[in-house]
């Protein structure tokens, strides 16, 4: 048993097993997406999927509403919902995968026929993506009971093999809850707000997927020890990884609100590292979830400060999530040390735990010092701090010694620096 093993659960940070706060968010948050599909379809391209879903919807809402929460279809929704993509995007991918997966749940009250080119086509409910070797392939047709597709002469009935098609899965596992993905669905993956980075274009780089796979299940199995219940609530909070290449030297990372248990990740040596970016972008998809139903801090988007965490200026909201997303990496860091796991034996592990404990420090204090908060704003930052300060009581000399060993703290993946002798952080 760890030292931290009587840490109370806190509000979207450590949840609790059995806690229903964040599948109620989901809810809301799909019912948004849910109604947004409704209006699309009441005219233009989508009308055709409008009496099925309407159907669908009075009836069987419960199944419908775990369609729409499939990452594939909720993250164009929600994008296209923002203003953030084209109504082409719904209607060339993600329309047809819907499809798909209204039909292997039985929702479909028709047959629905899908008649534009598709250069492949999609089954989200089954992580696997078919094409036709020879092009786009001619459309489909959603029955009750199944999906028929085409190309030219060649006819396949989804789930049944057929040696002219290409079926291959593009999911792989990691854990329970934890997926790499070779697709990628969501339509502001190359758009980049941090400074050092430019998209998130998929690429295993010159890396197997073996060696993805491994890495990160090396990782998880990590957290899975000292952060158990965090990696409890995966299969609830599902996050799926997109590998964005092999950095040997800094890991990148990325996640965006409206592409909810999305991740992007570059690959990296470190089991460490890697266990930090898994809670990391895990965390930002949580606390995402909350503010797409909740302002959480009034002035999140206007109020501006230099980030505790970053090398840019970052609206407070951004300071918040960073500090959401280290928070229960330093309680992570925190169990490590305690059990004397390998991974704190590392000569850098001392400086990475000082360098998260200060960015939380400055983070947190950045946001009690500056946000409005609303009633679940409050109860974020007083869980958060709670948490935070167990985290400080546990570090060997507590805050002031880990601001000693480090002159900036930035847990984003710019590189520390060693704090001079006699001249501790402030």
């Amino acid at each position: 048993m760890t030292a931290a093993a009587g840490l109370d659960p806190a509000f979207l940070t450590l949840p609790e097993p059995g806690d229903r706060t964040y599948r109620t968010l989901q809810r809301k948050v799909r019912l948004l997406g849910l109604r947004h599909l409704l209006e699309l379809s009441t005219n233009g391209p989508l009308a055709r999927i409008g009496a099925p879903l309407q159907q669908a919807a009075r009836q069987q809402s419960r199944s419908l509403l775990q369609v729409i929460g499939l990452q594939d279809i909720l993250t164009p929704l929600l994008c296209h919902r923002a203003g953030l993509c084209s109504l082409d995007v719904l209607v060339e991918s993600t329309i047809p995968s819907l499809l798909v997966a209204l039909s292997r749940a039985r929702l479909l009250s028709e047959s629905v026929l899908w008649d534009r080119p598709l250069s492949q086509l999609l089954d989200p409910t089954r992580g696997v993506v078919l094409r036709h070797p020879s092009g786009p392939l001619d459309g489909l047709v959603a029955h009750p009971d199944g999906i028929e597709v085409r190309r030219g002469l060649d006819y396949l009935q989804l789930g049944h093999p057929a040696a002219t098609f290409e079926v291959q899965p593009h999911e792989h596992l990691i854990a329970p809850g934890l997926h790499l993905s070779l697709v990628d669905t969501n339509p502001l993956a190359m758009m980049e707000a941090h400074p050092d980075k430019e998209g998130n274009a998929l690429t295993l780089s010159d890396r197997s997927l073996d060696e993805w796979l491994q890495a990160f299940r090396t990782a998880t199995d990590a957290l899975e020890a000292h952060l158990s219940e965090w990696t409890l609530a995966l299969p609830g909070a599902p996050l799926r990884i997109i590998p964005v290449g092999f950095e040997p030297e800094r890991h990148l990372s990325a996640s965006y609100r409206e592409a909810l248990g999305v991740a992007y990740m570059s690959l990296h040596p470190s089991p460490l590292t890697l266990a930090e970016a898994i809670v990391h972008e895990g965390q930002h998809s949580r606390l995402n979830t909350l503010m797409l139903l909740d302002p959480v801090l009034r002035n999140g988007a206007t109020a501006w400060t230099p980030s505790p965490v970053r090398p840019d200026l970052r609206p407070l909201n951004g300071v918040l999530l960073a500090a959401h997303a280290f928070v229960p990496v330093a309680v992570f860091h925190a169990r490590l040390a305690a059990a004397a796991h390998p991974l704190a034996s590392d000569p850098a592990f001392a400086a990475r735990r000082a360098a998260v404990l200060v960015g939380n420090q400055r983070g947190l204090r950045t946001c009690r010092s500056m946000a409005d908060a609303t009633p679940a704003g409050t109860q974020l930052l007083n869980a958060l701090e709670r948490v935070h300060q167990w985290c400080c009581t546990e570090h060997p000399e507590g805050i002031e010694g880990a601001k000693r060993l480090c002159t900036d703290a930035l847990p984003e993946g710019v590189p520390l620096q060693t704090a001079p002798a006699g001249h501790p952080l402030p």
